[in-house]
């Protein structure tokens, strides 16, 4: 089971979090332009975007000092 912060810090929560509050501000100004709701809709998209690059990022790093630790220091790349 993950951490109560982890679970914070989740990018599913908060793009949920997120999409309640420009739904809400949406529901009590119906004025707000389109542009302003795309523009926070796509922030948070790049945020978790990025998020996602780095996460990808650190396994592969993680995958590579593994399978170079296994092998012995005499063979061939």
């Amino acid at each position: 089971m993950r951490p109560f912060i982890e679970r914070l810090k989740s990018r599913k929560l908060i793009m949920a979090l997120m999409a309640a509050v420009v739904a809400g501000t949406k529901a009590y100004y119906p004025d707000l332009p389109e542009d302003a709701v795309y523009a926070i809709v796509c922030a948070c998209m790049g945020y978790v975007a990025i998020e996602g690059a780095v996460d990808a990022v650190g396994q592969l790093a993680k995958w590579l000092a593994e399978k170079t630790a296994a092998k012995p220091p005499d063979a061939e790349l």
